[in-house]
Protein backbone atom coordinates (compact mmCIF):
# COMPACT_ATOMS: atom_id res chain seq x y z
CA UNK A 1 0.00 0.00 0.00
CA UNK A 2 2.45 2.32 -0.96
CA UNK A 3 2.19 5.95 0.13
CA UNK A 4 0.89 4.86 3.55
CA UNK A 5 2.30 6.80 6.31
CA UNK A 6 0.00 5.13 8.87
CA UNK A 7 -2.81 3.44 8.73
CA UNK A 8 -3.77 2.77 12.66
CA UNK A 9 -5.69 5.32 15.13
CA UNK A 10 -6.69 4.23 18.08
CA UNK A 11 -9.68 6.51 18.01
CA UNK A 12 -12.76 5.97 15.38
CA UNK A 13 -12.46 8.35 12.84
CA UNK A 14 -15.74 9.54 10.77
CA UNK A 15 -16.66 11.86 7.76
CA UNK A 16 -19.03 14.07 8.76
CA UNK A 17 -21.78 15.67 6.27
CA UNK A 18 -20.01 19.07 5.11
CA UNK A 19 -21.08 22.11 7.20
CA UNK A 20 -20.94 25.60 6.22
CA UNK A 21 -18.18 26.96 6.64
CA UNK A 22 -17.46 30.18 9.32
CA UNK A 23 -15.31 33.06 9.03
CA UNK A 24 -14.00 34.02 12.29
CA UNK A 25 -12.91 36.96 12.89
CA UNK A 26 -9.61 37.03 15.94
CA UNK A 27 -8.58 39.43 18.59
CA UNK A 28 -5.79 41.80 17.58
CA UNK A 29 -2.51 41.52 18.66
CA UNK A 30 0.62 43.68 19.01
CA UNK A 31 3.72 43.95 18.94
CA UNK A 32 5.63 47.24 21.54
CA UNK A 33 1.95 48.89 21.74
CA UNK A 34 1.42 48.46 17.99
CA UNK A 35 -1.47 46.08 16.84
CA UNK A 36 -1.71 43.64 14.52
CA UNK A 37 -4.34 44.20 12.17
CA UNK A 38 -7.50 41.64 12.18
CA UNK A 39 -7.47 38.38 10.42
CA UNK A 40 -10.62 36.21 9.20
CA UNK A 41 -9.46 32.45 9.10
CA UNK A 42 -11.44 29.84 7.15
CA UNK A 43 -12.69 27.22 9.30
CA UNK A 44 -14.48 24.39 8.64
CA UNK A 45 -15.59 21.34 11.45
CA UNK A 46 -13.50 18.19 9.40
CA UNK A 47 -13.19 15.04 11.88
CA UNK A 48 -10.12 12.63 10.41
CA UNK A 49 -10.64 10.21 7.50
CA UNK A 50 -10.61 6.92 8.07
CA UNK A 51 -7.14 5.38 8.80
CA UNK A 52 -8.09 3.40 5.73
CA UNK A 53 -8.57 5.39 3.30
CA UNK A 54 -4.81 6.37 3.18
CA UNK A 55 -4.26 4.16 0.40
CA UNK A 56 -5.89 2.10 -2.29
CA UNK A 57 -7.22 -1.39 -0.82
CA UNK A 58 -7.51 -3.79 -3.71
CA UNK A 59 -9.25 -6.69 -1.65
CA UNK A 60 -12.65 -4.09 -1.36
CA UNK A 61 -12.14 -1.42 -4.42
CA UNK A 62 -13.66 -3.55 -7.46
CA UNK A 63 -17.14 -4.79 -5.30
CA UNK A 64 -20.04 -3.34 -6.18
CA UNK A 65 -21.07 -0.25 -3.98
CA UNK A 66 -23.24 -2.52 -1.89
CA UNK A 67 -20.66 -4.71 -1.07
CA UNK A 68 -18.31 -2.36 -0.55
CA UNK A 69 -17.41 -0.92 3.22
CA UNK A 70 -16.76 2.69 1.12
CA UNK A 71 -20.29 2.30 0.02
CA UNK A 72 -22.12 3.09 3.88
CA UNK A 73 -23.58 6.27 4.46
CA UNK A 74 -20.63 6.61 6.99
CA UNK A 75 -18.04 6.67 4.65
CA UNK A 76 -19.57 8.79 1.68
CA UNK A 77 -17.08 6.63 -0.21
CA UNK A 78 -18.96 4.02 -2.47
CA UNK A 79 -16.09 2.73 -4.72
CA UNK A 80 -12.82 3.37 -6.51
CA UNK A 81 -14.86 4.48 -9.66
CA UNK A 82 -17.86 6.32 -7.55
CA UNK A 83 -17.51 8.89 -5.30
CA UNK A 84 -19.78 10.86 -3.56
CA UNK A 85 -18.29 13.81 -3.27
CA UNK A 86 -18.58 16.42 -5.43
CA UNK A 87 -16.26 17.20 -8.22
CA UNK A 88 -14.51 20.61 -6.41
CA UNK A 89 -15.09 18.58 -3.10
CA UNK A 90 -11.52 18.18 -1.94
CA UNK A 91 -11.46 14.92 -0.77
CA UNK A 92 -10.43 14.14 3.37
CA UNK A 93 -6.80 14.68 3.92
CA UNK A 94 -4.47 14.31 7.09
CA UNK A 95 -1.08 15.85 7.10
CA UNK A 96 1.39 15.35 10.00
CA UNK A 97 3.93 18.02 10.55
CA UNK A 98 7.05 18.42 13.37
CA UNK A 99 7.83 21.47 14.32
CA UNK A 100 5.61 24.55 15.14
CA UNK A 101 8.18 27.25 14.17
CA UNK A 102 8.28 29.59 11.02
CA UNK A 103 8.09 26.46 8.62
CA UNK A 104 4.68 24.98 11.30
CA UNK A 105 3.25 28.86 10.98
CA UNK A 106 3.90 28.72 6.95
CA UNK A 107 2.03 25.20 7.06
CA UNK A 108 -0.87 26.59 9.02
CA UNK A 109 -1.16 29.34 6.53
CA UNK A 110 -0.23 27.58 3.16
CA UNK A 111 -2.05 24.27 3.79
CA UNK A 112 -5.40 25.58 4.90
CA UNK A 113 -5.41 27.73 1.89
CA UNK A 114 -4.57 25.29 -0.32
CA UNK A 115 -6.95 22.67 1.06
CA UNK A 116 -9.58 24.17 3.23
CA UNK A 117 -10.70 20.91 5.29
CA UNK A 118 -7.27 19.45 5.80
CA UNK A 119 -6.96 17.87 9.37
CA UNK A 120 -3.18 19.58 10.34
CA UNK A 121 -1.94 18.07 13.50
CA UNK A 122 2.02 20.20 14.27
CA UNK A 123 3.48 18.02 17.07
CA UNK A 124 5.91 20.49 18.88
CA UNK A 125 8.73 19.89 21.29
CA UNK A 126 8.93 22.54 23.39
CA UNK A 127 6.19 24.49 25.72
CA UNK A 128 5.91 27.64 23.07
CA UNK A 129 6.25 28.14 19.41
CA UNK A 130 9.54 30.11 18.42
CA UNK A 131 11.78 27.08 18.23
CA UNK A 132 15.67 28.57 17.72
CA UNK A 133 14.00 31.77 19.34
CA UNK A 134 12.70 29.98 21.89
CA UNK A 135 15.57 27.97 22.83
CA UNK A 136 18.63 29.99 21.45
CA UNK A 137 19.01 32.71 24.12
CA UNK A 138 22.47 33.28 24.87
CA UNK A 139 23.93 36.79 25.06
CA UNK A 140 23.95 38.67 21.78
CA UNK A 141 21.95 36.29 19.91
CA UNK A 142 20.27 38.35 17.44
CA UNK A 143 18.33 38.34 14.04
CA UNK A 144 18.70 35.30 11.78
CA UNK A 145 22.30 34.73 13.60
CA UNK A 146 23.00 38.49 12.71
CA UNK A 147 23.17 38.49 8.92
CA UNK A 148 20.05 39.40 8.34
CA UNK A 149 18.07 43.04 8.69
CA UNK A 150 14.70 42.81 10.99
CA UNK A 151 12.92 43.96 8.16
CA UNK A 152 13.94 40.97 5.91
CA UNK A 153 13.68 38.32 8.64
CA UNK A 154 9.41 38.26 8.18
CA UNK A 155 6.94 37.03 6.01
CA UNK A 156 6.11 39.18 2.95
CA UNK A 157 2.90 39.34 3.43
CA UNK A 158 3.19 40.38 6.88
CA UNK A 159 5.01 43.08 7.39
CA UNK A 160 5.94 45.00 10.36
CA UNK A 161 7.32 48.55 10.51
CA UNK A 162 7.57 48.37 14.44
CA UNK A 163 11.38 47.07 14.20
CA UNK A 164 12.83 48.59 17.26
CA UNK A 165 16.46 47.87 15.70
CA UNK A 166 18.12 46.65 12.18
CA UNK A 167 19.68 43.58 14.04
CA UNK A 168 16.39 42.93 16.18
CA UNK A 169 17.18 40.58 19.41
CA UNK A 170 15.42 37.46 20.54
CA UNK A 171 12.41 38.69 22.83
CA UNK A 172 11.31 40.75 19.66
CA UNK A 173 11.68 38.46 17.36
CA UNK A 174 10.17 34.95 19.32
CA UNK A 175 7.17 37.62 20.05
CA UNK A 176 6.27 38.74 16.30
CA UNK A 177 6.67 35.16 15.30
CA UNK A 178 4.08 34.06 18.48
CA UNK A 179 1.72 36.65 17.01
CA UNK A 180 1.74 35.68 13.73
CA UNK A 181 0.59 32.29 14.68
CA UNK A 182 -2.08 33.83 17.17
CA UNK A 183 -3.06 35.93 13.89
CA UNK A 184 -3.65 32.58 12.27
CA UNK A 185 -5.00 30.51 14.75
CA UNK A 186 -1.92 28.11 14.71
CA UNK A 187 -2.07 26.69 18.47
CA UNK A 188 -5.47 25.41 17.34
CA UNK A 189 -3.59 22.66 15.30
CA UNK A 190 -0.39 22.31 17.73
CA UNK A 191 0.53 19.87 20.09
CA UNK A 192 2.95 21.25 22.32
CA UNK A 193 5.47 19.49 24.50
CA UNK A 194 5.10 16.65 21.95
CA UNK A 195 7.43 14.81 20.44
CA UNK A 196 7.50 12.17 17.40
CA UNK A 197 10.59 9.94 18.21
CA UNK A 198 10.25 7.70 15.10
CA UNK A 199 7.75 7.70 11.73
CA UNK A 200 7.08 4.76 9.57
CA UNK A 201 5.71 5.22 6.19
CA UNK A 202 3.02 2.48 5.61
CA UNK A 203 3.24 1.61 9.15
CA UNK A 204 1.90 4.15 11.67
CA UNK A 205 3.71 8.10 12.97
CA UNK A 206 3.98 6.65 17.15
CA UNK A 207 4.47 10.31 18.88
CA UNK A 208 5.66 10.43 22.69
CA UNK A 209 3.30 13.13 24.72
CA UNK A 210 5.54 14.56 26.79
CA UNK A 211 3.52 16.79 28.66
CA UNK A 212 1.87 14.55 30.87
CA UNK A 213 5.55 13.97 32.38
CA UNK A 214 4.77 10.16 32.24
CA UNK A 215 6.39 8.89 28.63
CA UNK A 216 2.99 8.28 27.40
CA UNK A 217 3.09 6.92 23.70
CA UNK A 218 0.49 7.16 21.08
CA UNK A 219 -0.26 6.62 17.59
CA UNK A 220 -1.05 8.72 15.01
CA UNK A 221 -1.85 8.45 11.23
CA UNK A 222 -2.20 10.15 8.58
CA UNK A 223 -1.53 10.97 4.95
CA UNK A 224 1.39 13.42 4.27
CA UNK A 225 4.08 13.59 7.33
CA UNK A 226 6.36 16.77 6.89
CA UNK A 227 8.78 17.82 8.29
CA UNK A 228 10.17 21.61 9.76
CA UNK A 229 12.30 21.07 11.90
CA UNK A 230 15.47 22.30 9.66
CA UNK A 231 19.23 20.95 9.67
CA UNK A 232 20.10 23.05 12.67
CA UNK A 233 18.15 21.33 15.19
CA UNK A 234 20.25 18.69 17.00
CA UNK A 235 23.33 20.23 19.52
CA UNK A 236 26.31 19.43 18.46
CA UNK A 237 28.73 18.88 22.09
CA UNK A 238 33.07 18.88 21.01
CA UNK A 239 34.07 16.00 20.66
CA UNK A 240 36.44 16.35 23.81
CA UNK A 241 37.67 13.64 26.23
CA UNK A 242 36.34 13.56 29.98
CA UNK A 243 34.44 16.78 29.34
CA UNK A 244 31.94 15.69 31.42
CA UNK A 245 34.28 15.81 34.63
CA UNK A 246 34.40 19.11 34.68
CA UNK A 247 32.44 20.55 37.61
CA UNK A 248 31.74 23.47 36.90
CA UNK A 249 29.20 24.78 33.95
CA UNK A 250 29.10 23.00 31.23
CA UNK A 251 26.44 24.78 28.68
CA UNK A 252 25.57 24.76 25.02
CA UNK A 253 24.58 28.23 23.47
CA UNK A 254 21.23 26.16 22.36
CA UNK A 255 20.36 25.84 26.39
CA UNK A 256 21.61 28.68 27.88
CA UNK A 257 21.36 29.63 31.65
CA UNK A 258 19.71 32.78 32.21
CA UNK A 259 21.11 33.33 35.53
CA UNK A 260 24.64 32.47 34.10
CA UNK A 261 27.34 34.30 36.68
CA UNK A 262 30.67 32.38 36.26
CA UNK A 263 34.07 34.50 36.35
CA UNK A 264 36.47 32.84 34.25
CA UNK A 265 34.67 31.41 31.11
CA UNK A 266 36.09 29.69 27.93
CA UNK A 267 34.16 29.63 24.73
CA UNK A 268 34.65 26.91 22.37
CA UNK A 269 34.25 27.49 19.06
CA UNK A 270 34.47 30.78 16.49
CA UNK A 271 30.79 30.33 14.29
CA UNK A 272 27.62 32.70 14.40
CA UNK A 273 27.18 31.92 17.92
CA UNK A 274 30.72 32.33 18.95
CA UNK A 275 31.16 35.66 17.66
CA UNK A 276 28.39 37.08 19.36
CA UNK A 277 28.67 35.44 22.93
CA UNK A 278 31.72 36.96 23.12
CA UNK A 279 31.36 40.51 23.05
CA UNK A 280 27.80 40.31 24.28
CA UNK A 281 29.59 38.61 27.74
CA UNK A 282 33.14 39.43 28.09
CA UNK A 283 32.47 42.66 29.96
CA UNK A 284 30.24 41.06 32.40
CA UNK A 285 33.14 38.50 33.25
CA UNK A 286 36.98 38.57 35.12
CA UNK A 287 38.77 36.42 32.03
CA UNK A 288 37.70 34.56 29.02
CA UNK A 289 39.47 32.62 27.18
CA UNK A 290 38.30 32.31 23.70
CA UNK A 291 39.02 28.39 21.96
CA UNK A 292 39.53 28.56 18.17
CA UNK A 293 40.88 25.94 16.14
CA UNK A 294 40.73 27.81 12.49
CA UNK A 295 40.18 30.81 10.49
CA UNK A 296 36.47 32.78 10.21
CA UNK A 297 35.10 34.36 7.62
CA UNK A 298 33.67 37.76 8.80
CA UNK A 299 31.76 39.32 6.20
CA UNK A 300 31.25 43.13 5.54
CA UNK A 301 27.63 43.83 6.34
CA UNK A 302 24.59 44.71 4.81
CA UNK A 303 23.57 48.24 4.43
CA UNK A 304 27.60 49.17 5.64
CA UNK A 305 27.23 52.63 5.26
CA UNK A 306 24.27 53.17 6.97
CA UNK A 307 25.45 51.28 9.84
CA UNK A 308 28.68 52.95 10.16
CA UNK A 309 26.95 56.39 9.95
CA UNK A 310 24.46 55.37 12.71
CA UNK A 311 26.09 53.67 15.18
CA UNK A 312 29.75 55.47 15.67
CA UNK A 313 30.61 53.12 18.58
CA UNK A 314 27.38 51.32 19.23
CA UNK A 315 28.67 47.99 17.38
CA UNK A 316 26.75 47.56 13.97
CA UNK A 317 23.42 47.82 14.88
CA UNK A 318 21.57 51.10 15.87
CA UNK A 319 17.28 52.00 16.85
CA UNK A 320 14.91 53.36 14.46
CA UNK A 321 13.41 56.58 15.45
CA UNK A 322 9.76 56.53 15.70
CA UNK A 323 9.69 59.63 12.59
CA UNK A 324 10.74 56.43 10.70
CA UNK A 325 7.97 53.99 11.82
CA UNK A 326 5.41 57.03 11.47
CA UNK A 327 6.79 57.81 7.74
CA UNK A 328 6.80 53.83 7.04
CA UNK A 329 3.39 53.16 8.32
CA UNK A 330 1.76 56.94 6.84
CA UNK A 331 3.01 55.90 2.95
CA UNK A 332 3.19 52.13 3.01
CA UNK A 333 5.34 52.73 -0.58
CA UNK A 334 8.54 54.02 1.19
CA UNK A 335 8.23 51.13 3.57
CA UNK A 336 8.69 48.87 0.78
CA UNK A 337 11.19 50.56 -1.24
CA UNK A 338 13.09 50.51 2.09
CA UNK A 339 12.64 47.01 2.31
CA UNK A 340 13.51 46.23 -1.32
CA UNK A 341 16.59 48.20 -0.94
CA UNK A 342 17.75 45.63 1.58
CA UNK A 343 16.73 42.59 -0.58
CA UNK A 344 18.65 43.71 -3.37
CA UNK A 345 21.70 43.89 -1.41
CA UNK A 346 21.58 40.47 0.07
CA UNK A 347 20.60 39.33 -3.55
CA UNK A 348 23.33 41.21 -4.49
CA UNK A 349 26.06 38.78 -2.95
CA UNK A 350 25.74 36.15 -5.07
CA UNK A 351 28.14 36.89 -7.85
CA UNK A 352 30.75 37.33 -5.15
CA UNK A 353 29.74 33.58 -3.46
CA UNK A 354 30.27 32.47 -7.08
CA UNK A 355 33.87 32.77 -6.98
CA UNK A 356 36.25 30.44 -5.45
CA UNK A 357 39.04 32.91 -5.18
CA UNK A 358 37.75 34.47 -2.12
CA UNK A 359 39.18 33.29 1.20
CA UNK A 360 38.76 29.49 1.82
CA UNK A 361 37.57 30.11 5.51
CA UNK A 362 34.13 29.92 4.59
CA UNK A 363 32.20 28.04 7.73
CA UNK A 364 30.30 30.58 8.09
CA UNK A 365 29.59 34.64 7.69
CA UNK A 366 29.36 36.95 10.08
CA UNK A 367 28.26 40.80 10.35
CA UNK A 368 29.25 41.45 14.40
CA UNK A 369 31.77 44.58 14.22
CA UNK A 370 32.03 44.37 18.16
CA UNK A 371 33.55 41.32 18.32
CA UNK A 372 36.95 43.15 16.63
CA UNK A 373 37.06 45.45 19.45
CA UNK A 374 37.07 42.56 22.13
CA UNK A 375 40.22 41.55 20.59
CA UNK A 376 42.01 44.66 22.47
CA UNK A 377 40.25 43.70 25.81
CA UNK A 378 42.60 42.86 28.29
CA UNK A 379 40.13 40.32 29.77
CA UNK A 380 40.42 38.81 26.43
CA UNK A 381 42.40 35.50 25.14
CA UNK A 382 42.84 33.71 21.55
CA UNK A 383 43.66 30.61 22.25
CA UNK A 384 44.14 28.81 18.93
CA UNK A 385 45.80 25.52 20.32
CA UNK A 386 44.02 22.27 20.49
CA UNK A 387 41.98 21.36 23.44
CA UNK A 388 43.16 17.73 24.55
CA UNK A 389 40.76 17.25 27.64
CA UNK A 390 38.89 18.53 30.29
CA UNK A 391 39.26 17.76 33.83
CA UNK A 392 37.19 18.60 37.03
CA UNK A 393 39.11 22.33 37.28
CA UNK A 394 38.96 23.59 32.92
CA UNK A 395 40.90 22.76 30.14
CA UNK A 396 43.95 21.15 28.78
CA UNK A 397 45.39 22.24 25.66
CA UNK A 398 47.65 20.23 23.30
CA UNK A 399 50.85 21.95 24.70
CA UNK A 400 50.39 20.58 27.96
CA UNK A 401 48.88 23.92 29.89
CA UNK A 402 46.02 24.05 32.06
CA UNK A 403 43.53 26.55 32.02
CA UNK A 404 41.33 27.02 35.20
CA UNK A 405 37.70 27.89 34.33
CA UNK A 406 34.24 28.09 35.97
CA UNK A 407 32.53 27.71 33.04
CA UNK A 408 32.34 26.14 29.50
CA UNK A 409 30.24 27.66 26.95
CA UNK A 410 29.87 25.11 24.07
CA UNK A 411 29.40 27.37 20.50
CA UNK A 412 29.88 24.09 18.12
CA UNK A 413 26.21 24.87 16.57
CA UNK A 414 24.29 21.67 15.41
CA UNK A 415 24.24 18.15 13.80
CA UNK A 416 22.75 18.75 10.18
CA UNK A 417 21.33 16.16 10.87
CA UNK A 418 19.10 15.51 7.74
CA UNK A 419 15.68 13.67 10.26
CA UNK A 420 15.61 16.66 12.52
CA UNK A 421 16.21 14.17 14.89
CA UNK A 422 13.08 12.80 14.21
CA UNK A 423 14.25 9.18 12.65
CA UNK A 424 12.41 8.68 9.52
CA UNK A 425 12.10 5.29 8.38
CA UNK A 426 11.29 4.26 4.59
CA UNK A 427 8.80 1.31 3.82
CA UNK A 428 12.02 -0.88 2.87
CA UNK A 429 13.21 -0.45 6.74
CA UNK A 430 15.57 1.62 5.87
CA UNK A 431 16.43 4.66 7.95
CA UNK A 432 16.61 8.68 6.32
CA UNK A 433 19.83 8.92 8.77
CA UNK A 434 21.36 5.47 7.23
CA UNK A 435 20.98 6.58 3.84
CA UNK A 436 21.98 10.14 3.88
CA UNK A 437 25.17 8.86 6.18
CA UNK A 438 26.43 7.81 3.02
CA UNK A 439 25.57 10.27 0.23
CA UNK A 440 22.66 12.71 1.48
CA UNK A 441 20.60 12.89 -1.82
CA UNK A 442 17.00 14.76 -2.81
CA UNK A 443 15.20 16.07 -5.35
CA UNK A 444 14.42 20.22 -5.08
CA UNK A 445 15.78 19.62 -0.96
CA UNK A 446 12.35 18.67 -0.27
CA UNK A 447 12.07 14.79 -1.19
CA UNK A 448 13.73 11.66 -1.97
CA UNK A 449 12.62 8.02 -3.40
CA UNK A 450 11.58 5.39 -0.69
CA UNK A 451 9.90 7.40 1.28
CA UNK A 452 6.73 8.25 -0.41
CA UNK A 453 4.31 11.76 0.79
CA UNK A 454 7.24 12.67 2.95
CA UNK A 455 8.63 16.16 2.61
CA UNK A 456 11.05 18.23 4.61
CA UNK A 457 11.25 22.26 4.94
CA UNK A 458 14.91 23.65 5.17
CA UNK A 459 16.10 19.72 4.61
CA UNK A 460 19.53 18.76 2.67
CA UNK A 461 20.42 20.95 -0.03
CA UNK A 462 17.74 23.42 0.91
CA UNK A 463 19.22 26.54 2.97
CA UNK A 464 19.94 29.47 1.26
CA UNK A 465 23.68 30.62 0.11
CA UNK A 466 22.82 33.69 -0.77
CA UNK A 467 19.53 36.04 0.01
CA UNK A 468 16.73 35.04 2.42
CA UNK A 469 15.63 32.15 3.70
CA UNK A 470 12.33 33.11 4.59
CA UNK A 471 10.90 34.24 1.27
CA UNK A 472 12.63 30.12 0.17
CA UNK A 473 10.68 28.67 3.02
CA UNK A 474 7.75 30.51 2.34
CA UNK A 475 8.07 29.49 -1.32
CA UNK A 476 8.98 25.86 -0.27
CA UNK A 477 5.71 25.39 1.81
CA UNK A 478 3.80 26.92 -1.09
CA UNK A 479 5.23 24.23 -3.44
CA UNK A 480 3.97 21.12 -0.91
CA UNK A 481 0.55 23.38 -1.02
CA UNK A 482 0.48 22.67 -4.16
CA UNK A 483 0.87 18.84 -4.26
CA UNK A 484 -1.51 19.00 -1.44
CA UNK A 485 -4.35 20.37 -3.32
CA UNK A 486 -3.40 17.51 -5.84
CA UNK A 487 -3.46 15.11 -3.59
CA UNK A 488 -6.93 16.26 -2.17
CA UNK A 489 -9.23 17.22 -5.54
CA UNK A 490 -7.48 14.68 -7.95
CA UNK A 491 -7.55 11.46 -6.50
CA UNK A 492 -3.51 11.24 -5.84
CA UNK A 493 -2.74 9.18 -2.73
CA UNK A 494 1.04 8.50 -3.21
CA UNK A 495 3.71 11.09 -4.13
CA UNK A 496 7.19 10.16 -4.43
CA UNK A 497 10.11 11.47 -6.57
CA UNK A 498 11.53 9.59 -9.30
CA UNK A 499 14.99 8.41 -8.64
CA UNK A 500 16.08 9.74 -11.91
CA UNK A 501 15.64 12.74 -11.02
CA UNK A 502 16.87 12.53 -7.02
CA UNK A 503 19.74 11.78 -9.01
CA UNK A 504 19.70 14.64 -11.40
CA UNK A 505 19.22 17.05 -8.89
CA UNK A 506 21.93 15.93 -6.70
CA UNK A 507 24.70 15.66 -9.91
CA UNK A 508 23.45 19.34 -10.13
CA UNK A 509 24.53 20.80 -6.56
CA UNK A 510 27.61 18.87 -6.99
CA UNK A 511 28.61 20.54 -10.34
CA UNK A 512 27.28 24.07 -8.83
CA UNK A 513 29.56 24.15 -5.77
CA UNK A 514 32.66 23.15 -7.60
CA UNK A 515 32.66 26.86 -8.86
CA UNK A 516 32.02 27.86 -5.75
CA UNK A 517 34.09 29.48 -2.60
CA UNK A 518 32.30 26.54 -0.86
CA UNK A 519 33.91 24.12 -2.50
CA UNK A 520 37.13 25.52 -0.55
CA UNK A 521 38.71 23.02 1.54
CA UNK A 522 37.32 23.55 5.27
CA UNK A 523 35.77 22.09 7.85
CA UNK A 524 32.01 23.22 7.63
CA UNK A 525 28.77 22.63 8.64
CA UNK A 526 27.64 23.37 4.46
CA UNK A 527 28.87 19.95 4.00
CA UNK A 528 29.15 16.67 4.81
CA UNK A 529 31.19 13.28 4.58
CA UNK A 530 30.75 9.58 5.44
CA UNK A 531 31.18 8.02 8.52
CA UNK A 532 34.58 7.48 9.74
CA UNK A 533 35.95 10.10 7.31
CA UNK A 534 39.30 11.84 7.81
CA UNK A 535 39.29 15.42 8.61
CA UNK A 536 40.98 15.81 5.18
CA UNK A 537 38.15 14.77 3.87
CA UNK A 538 35.47 16.25 5.81
CA UNK A 539 37.31 19.17 4.52
CA UNK A 540 36.95 18.27 1.12
CA UNK A 541 33.46 16.76 1.67
CA UNK A 542 30.38 17.32 -0.42
CA UNK A 543 27.90 20.99 0.26
CA UNK A 544 24.90 19.38 1.08
CA UNK A 545 22.95 21.92 3.41
CA UNK A 546 23.06 25.31 0.73
CA UNK A 547 20.78 25.42 -2.10
CA UNK A 548 22.36 25.73 -5.67
CA UNK A 549 21.67 29.00 -6.51
CA UNK A 550 20.38 32.28 -4.97
CA UNK A 551 17.17 32.49 -2.87
CA UNK A 552 15.24 33.89 -5.92
CA UNK A 553 16.28 30.82 -8.41
CA UNK A 554 14.85 28.62 -5.04
CA UNK A 555 11.94 30.97 -5.24
CA UNK A 556 11.61 30.35 -9.18
CA UNK A 557 12.18 26.79 -9.25
CA UNK A 558 9.59 25.92 -7.02
CA UNK A 559 7.25 27.86 -8.47
CA UNK A 560 5.40 24.69 -10.20
CA UNK A 561 5.63 21.19 -9.57
CA UNK A 562 6.88 18.86 -12.59
CA UNK A 563 4.30 16.16 -11.71
CA UNK A 564 7.13 14.02 -14.87
CA UNK A 565 9.65 14.26 -11.94
CA UNK A 566 7.30 11.71 -9.62
CA UNK A 567 5.57 8.66 -9.26
CA UNK A 568 2.06 8.67 -8.22
CA UNK A 569 -0.53 6.67 -7.41
CA UNK A 570 -4.11 7.04 -7.06
CA UNK A 571 -6.05 7.27 -4.18
CA UNK A 572 -8.81 5.11 -4.55
CA UNK A 573 -7.84 2.98 -7.55
CA UNK A 574 -9.67 4.90 -9.90
CA UNK A 575 -6.94 6.75 -12.01
CA UNK A 576 -9.60 8.35 -14.70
Amino acid sequence: MAGRIGIRSKTSNMVPARQDPTFIPLSPTQINGVKFPQAKVHVENVVTPPAEANGFFPETSRLPPSQSKYGTEQYKYSSPYISERAIDQPRPLKVVYIGAVVSGILATIKFRAAVPNIDLVIYEKNPESGGPWYENRYPGCACARSDVPSHSYQLSFEPWTEWSHFFSCVPEILEYWKQVAHKYDGRKHSKFQSRCPVERPNREVVCTDSETQTGEVFEDSANVFMTGTGLLNERKWPEIPESQSFKGQLLHSANWDENFDSEHVAVIGAGSSGIQIVPALVDKVKAMGHYVRGRTWISSQHRGDELTNRTQTKGGNFEYTEEEKQAWRRDPNSYIKYRKELEFEMQSLYPRLTSPRLPSSVQTSHSRSRFFGTLASPKFNVISTAIASVNETGVITADGDHHPMDAIICATGFETSPDGGCPIICRHGVKLRQRYAQRPETYLGLCTDGFPNFFQSSGTNAFQGAGNLLIMMEQIHVYVSLVLSCMAYDNIGRVEPKRSQVENFTNLTEKYFERTVYSAECASWYKSSPPGATMKERKNGRVTALWPGSSLHAVKALSRVRWGNFQTNTYDGNDF
